[in-house]
């Protein structure tokens, strides 16, 4: 058995690569009832933004927390990206779906690059409120259902982000997370959620 062929994980032979370099479960195994493939290009989360409106970090964390994945199949006849307000209290804005946005914000980052973003799911009608003025970021973000924030790494070439905390209603979401609360300096990265 070549070094290709040995096991990964410890010496069990749970997990072992395949030809392409990919790990899988062995045959033997239960999960192997529910493998798990990698893609063979990973498809960057910049792609198709010819705006520009929306730096890296929140534009990942929304499209990572979007409901709608599929639209450049499609047509996107809806499609929504925007900036609201500046400094510590813009917002950023994309579509997700006909009758919804998504809202983000940077919150803050650590030394080593890691930049935490606020989102939150609006409907259309709450976004076009925020746009036109009839109402604030903050309270946008407080009709805003399923929020959370995100963990992005900004780097080329690498589209990075994860899940650090979610918020089930929204007086959950800290205070110092909401515009136009100023950008924090983290000493130390942020504990990730559960799943």
């Amino acid at each position: 058995m070549g070094d290709r062929d040995e096991p990964r994980d410890g010496g069990d032979g749970t997990i072992q690569p395949r030809d392409d370099g990919q790990l899988h479960f062995t045959p033997e195994t239960a999960a192997s009832t529910f493998p798990v493939t990698a893609p063979n290009e990973a498809t960057p989360l910049e792609d198709d933004e010819p705006e520009g409106v929306v730096p890296p970090s929140p534009l990942w964390a929304m499209k990572d927390r979007r409901h709608e994945q599929w639209f450049h199949l499609f047509g996107h006849p809806d499609r929504v990206r925007a900036c609201i307000g500046s400094g510590d209290a813009a917002v950023y804005a994309i579509d997700d779906g006909s009758h919804h946005c998504l809202i983000g914000r940077r919150v803050g980052a650590t030394l080593d690059g890691c930049v935490y973003c606020l989102v939150g799911r609006v409907t259309k009608e709450t976004y076009q409120s925020l746009s036109s003025g009839a109402i604030d970021a903050r309270q946008a973000f407080l009709a805003a259902s399923e929020s959370g924030l995100s963990g992005t790494v900004e780097r080329d070439g690498v589209s990075n982000v994860f899940d650090v905390d979610y918020y089930q209603q929204p007086d959950e979401i800290p205070a110092r997370y909401l515009p136009p609360s100023g950008f924090i300096e983290f000493a130390e990265d942020l504990p990730t959620a559960d799943r």
